[in-house]
């Protein structure tokens, strides 16, 4: 086993362990999560949509400092959710979470702007999903992990496996 190999397998098997607390025992018993994106380009959009495919959540809410990718991902997402509903759209993620109670919160941001509104939504109450790589530095990163176990918060990390079309 090569050490890429070794890390793919390791991060899908801690990816499990911290999503166990999502298994609902029987569908009747699944809560639809309320979650914002921040960060609406392509990876974070297609990420979205596809989170939208397989679990019961609601987005509401948006940030990106592109209005216009912004107003095009709002609109995209109002089609495909169930309820319609458009999400609220914030050009600052601070506000965003101030104003919302939030359950998941999506970092896409560029690679150098993951690690602050990560730790800020954690903060907020909310558990996280981020891209890869989570921080620019090992300091960004022990300041997630701290802010992680500090507030009791489950950090998932996108690590689309070599080969394989990012999800």
């Amino acid at each position: 086993m090569n050490r890429r190999k070794f890390l793919a397998r390791s991060s899908r098997v801690l990816a499990v362990a911290a999503a166990a607390q999502y298994v609902p025992t029987t569908i009747a018993q699944t809560k639809t999560r309320r979650v914002a994106l921040i960060g609406c380009g392509w990876y974070g959009k297609s990420a979205l949509f596809r989170l939208l495919q397989i679990e019961p959540v609601e987005v509401v809410a948006l940030c990106d400092v592109d209005r216009r990718m912004l107003a095009e991902a709002a609109e995209m997402v109002a089609q495909r959710q169930k309820s319609g509903k458009t999400p609220r759209t914030y050009g600052d993620y601070r506000r965003l979470l101030q104003d919302e109670s939030l359950d998941i919160v999506m970092v896409s941001t560029p690679d150098h702007w993951h690690a602050l509104p990560a730790i800020h939504a954690m903060k907020a109450g909310a558990d996280v999903r981020v891209e890869k790589p989570i921080s620019v530095d090992v300091v960004e990163g022990q300041a997630m992990v701290a802010a992680a176990r500090k507030y009791g918060r489950v950090v998932q990390v996108h690590t689309p496996s070599a080969g394989a079309p990012p999800t």
